[in-house]
């Protein structure tokens, strides 16, 4: 039987539905994303709301905002907070970790210089900072010959030397020069006022400093007391390079050092408000305050280096949780690292040492409206949202407080949540698609179970070999078993009533025809007219013809029943099937017949008359259908397991529908041609009924060159009795 294809099976319509469960992870991203909006307009209320505290702590307080000169330009000095004290090394490294804000200055700068000066020969960068009471100083100078003054020298200028020039609080003006001495120190000396820059006044030992050359030249760091600071300062740089005259070959400087009208500008950041930030400002975030003037007057604060654990908000997992935790650790947190974009601190800040401060949140500030802005870093790195708040005086904003956080809290928390998440989900999804697979399994067995039993309940020839089990399961598929278990045992009653027929209807009319047969035996011995005669006749070739058919019907009966208690032997085939060709050629002459045998001895396990029996229906079927003058090949071919016994005849082709049904019982394709012999389609019903009794099968199909029809009968062999078996006779 053909067993049907499934297309989209119970378990792949299970798997599909399934599939739909992968909404819940989007759901769920959905989820989180909506929660990372609160969060965001939890962070800028709460930015906002920190802005406003700070700026009312700074209301009405006019002197933290009496800065000096209002009219400070870019070139002015900005003396910046420094985080971290400065080591007097001479080696600059921690001047970088507190932003490359230093300024160049070169041939632009030149304040003095002799006729051999080039403009290669003299160049420097500077930066200054503030910490507690100090300020730092650090000078970063290209010089391409290094001349160190001797400390016997009465004459400052007579090596490499830094002028300062300061513009002090009481409205003084003081010039030192500061020296370079063998083994990095250096000396620093307060100058007579005048013109006069080598006439020293005393040591001033206030000023401490370290140098160290380098491939380039040399770097220099100072420190001088705040108190020493004015609101005017300049730096100059003085370079000899010819060791016998000590002639100045050049000097380049911040601005003039001579008079106190060509110092720059300075400005100081108040360290009271400062103070009042560190009281204020949360270890997340960092704080400015800035004037009208977008100048920065403190800052305080960091957005790098935060610790974000302590924000998190989330218990440590236990029981199964921390199982799933401790899986998702070795095998989902590397694919999470990949796939969801993580925070990090390594972002760059341009704002991180600026000393003026522009962007849509200030300038509304200023404008007297509390404003925040969310802005990319410029590396795309992070995230920064800004609030700032105007800084009331009377009715004047002042300046504003700007408080700045970053948003990788929230993206550490969001990320966590999502892993979460995922990894509950991703479980669930597991599980879940295991118990519907299993189940799906399950089902698919019960069916496929079903399905064997079904076929299993009917052979080949379409007869019951038993009774199908009814299933004792409550659900729709035990239900159906007992239905098809329920429609089995009709079927099995009704078959067995159609295959009793033949032998009751048998039975029953031999009684019926005798007395028929009698009474025309005696009605024929009486003198009768010559038209009753005619019709006696007629009545006693009907009856004939009716016997003949219980014959045949009486026939395919007792055969199964023969089949049933025969006995086996083993038999040459060959002999068999030769001896039964030499009786149809002699009964059948003048029709020709032909044999083909393989040259070796067949064994087969059976019944030698049966075979007889078979081949008789075969030789039968042949002569109907046979073409006149056409030859019928009887022929036996081999392979290593099978006989095949195959009688060829040359005649009109098989009907494609009836290819499949020709062995059926009561089937016949035989043209009525006023055959006075009866034929009810049981010869190869026969056939197959002998074949499967031998373990074989029966079959039939269309032959070609000559056309025609073959009917080929496979039958197993008995190996251990044959000697030599040859390869499988080509068929033609």
């Amino acid at each position: 039987m053909k067993r049907f294809r499934y297309g989209f099976g119970i378990r792949s319509k299970l798997v599909l539905v399934s599939g739909l469960l992968l909404t819940i992870p989007w759901l769920g991203y959905e989820y989180v994303s909506e929660m990372e909006k609160f969060l965001r307009q939890g962070q800028e209320k709460t930015l906002a709301g920190t802005a406003r505290a700070v700026a009312t702590a700074l209301h009405d307080r006019p002197k933290l905002f009496e800065i000096g000169d209002p009219n400070l330009g870019h070139t002015d000095v900005y003396v910046r907070s420094l985080p971290a004290p400065i080591q007097l090394d001479g080696r600059l490294d921690d001047w970088n970790e507190h932003g490359d804000f230093a300024r160049s200055y070169g041939e632009g700068d030149l304040l003095e210089n002799s006729a051999i000066h080039t403009p290669a020969s003299l160049s420097f960068s500077h930066n200054v900072g503030r910490l507690g009471k100090y300020l730092y100083a650090m000078f970063l100078v290209n010089d391409d010959h290094i001349v160190v003054r001797s400390m016997k020298s009465p004459r400052v200028d007579r090596g490499d030397h830094l002028r300062v020039a300061i513009a002090t609080r009481d409205s003084g003006f003081t010039r030192y020069a500061i020296t370079l001495a063998e083994g990095g120190a250096i000396a620093a000396y307060q100058l007579a006022s005048g013109l006069d820059t080598t006439q020293v006044v005393r040591v001033e030992t206030r000023l401490r400093g370290v140098w160290r050359p380098t491939e380039q030249g040399y770097n220099l760091e100072i420190r001088a007391p705040l108190s020493m600071i004015g609101a005017r300062v300049g730096f100059a740089v003085a370079d000899v390079d010819n060791e016998s005259t000590h002639e100045i070959e050049a000097v380049i400087g911040t601005s003039g050092t001579d008079t106190i009208d060509e110092l720059a500008r300075v400005f100081i950041p108040s360290s009271e408000i400062e103070l009042i930030l560190k009281g204020l400002m949360r270890t997340t975030s960092r704080i400015w305050v800035v004037d009208a003037r977008h100048r920065v007057l403190a800052q305080a604060g960091s957005l790098k280096g935060q610790d974000r654990s302590d924000r998190i908000g989330i218990a440590p997992p236990t029981g199964l949780m921390h199982i799933l935790q401790s899986a998702e650790e070795q095998v989902l947190r590397p694919v999470y690292a990949r796939v969801l974009r993580q925070p990090t601190d390594d972002f760059r800040d341009e704002l991180s040492e600026a000393s003026q401060l522009a962007g849509r949140e200030i300038a509304g500030a200023l404008s007297g409206a509390l404003t925040t802005r969310w802005r990319l870093t410029p590396d795309n790195r992070a995230v920064i949202l800004s609030a700032a708040h105007p800084i009331w005086i009377e009715d004047q904003v002042m300046g504003a407080v700007v408080v700045e956080e970053t948003t990788n809290a929230i993206l550490t928390v969001k990320n966590l949540a999502l892993e979460r998440l995922f990894t509950i989900i991703l479980a669930v999804f597991l599980i879940g698609a295991l118990t519907l697979f299993i189940f799906a399994a399950r089902i698919a067995s019960r069916i496929r179970r079903l399905r064997d039993e079904a076929e299993r309940a009917i052979d080949a020839q379409g007869r019951f070999r038993g009774v199908m089990a009814r299933s004792r399961a409550s659900d729709e598929i035990g239900d159906l078993s007992r239905s098809f278990s329920n429609i089995m045992d009709k079927l099995h009653q009704y078959t067995g009533y159609l295959e009793n027929m033949a032998t009751r209807l048998s039975h029953e009319l031999r009684t019926p025809i005798a007395v028929v047969r009698s009474s025309l035996d005696n009605l024929k011995l009486q003198p009768l007219p010559d038209e009753a005669r005619v019709y006696m006749e007629r009545a006693q070739d009907g009856l004939a013809r009716l016997n003949s058919i219980l014959t045949s019907m009486s026939e395919a009966t007792r055969l199964e029943q023969i089949l049933q208690n025969s006995e086996r032997e083993t038999f040459d085939l060959c002999k068999v099937v030769a001896g039964c060709v030499e009786g149809y050629k002699a009964a059948y002459a003048p029709r020709a017949i032909e044999l083909r045998l393989p040259g070796q001895t067949v064994w087969l396990d059976g019944a030698p008359d049966l075979i007889a029996q078979l081949l008789d229906k075969l030789i039968e079927n042949a002569l109907d259908f046979n073409e006149a003058d056409s030859v019928i090949v009887v022929e036996l071919g081999l392979d290593s397991a099978n006989a095949y016994l195959r009688v060829i005849n040359q005649g009109p082709p098989l009907p494609e529908e009836m290819q499949g049904r020709l062995f059926e019982s009561m089937v016949s394709i035989r043209p009525h041609k006023g055959s006075s012999e009866p034929h009810l389609g049981l010869g190869l019903y026969i056939v197959r009924l002998i074949a499967g009794f031998h373990g074989g099968q029966a079959y039939a199909q269309n032959h070609h060159n000559p056309a025609g029809v073959a009917v080929t009968v496979k039958l197993p062999i008995v190996e251990e009795k044959s000697r030599s078996w040859t390869a499988h006779t080509q068929l033609s």
